[in-house]
């Protein structure tokens, strides 16, 4: 019960943990993206080697491409609801008060 109501409640944003494991869950579809990608080049090296040669040379840097625009994109997320709590705490008076010089 205690989970449940946890989970149910609005007293602490999920904000933090629901990205950071979107993070984690991209990170693992750009890397299973990835090795499908590299098997397939493998495998068309019969065919066409000098298209499957470029291909697999293009493929790590389309992933660490794609994991530098997860990891901008998470920011972002990660910013953006840095910057409500802090809205949200200087509004309802919860923020700590400017100090004195």
């Amino acid at each position: 019960m205690g989970f449940l109501s946890r989970f149910l409640s609005f007293d602490k944003s999920m904000a933090t943990t629901l990205t950071t494991l979107l993070y984690y869950l991209g990170i693992a579809a750009i890397a299973w993206h990835g090795l499908k990608k590299v098997w397939f080049w493998i495998t068309y090296l019969d065919n066409d080697w000098d298209t499957a040669l470029w291909g697999l040379v293009k493929t790590p840097f389309a992933m660490i491409i794609s994991l530098i625009i997860l990891r901008v994109l998470a920011e972002y997320v990660l910013a953006h609801f840095r910057i409500d709590k802090s809205l949200h705490d200087q509004v309802t008076g919860r923020a700590a008060p400017p100090k004195a010089d």
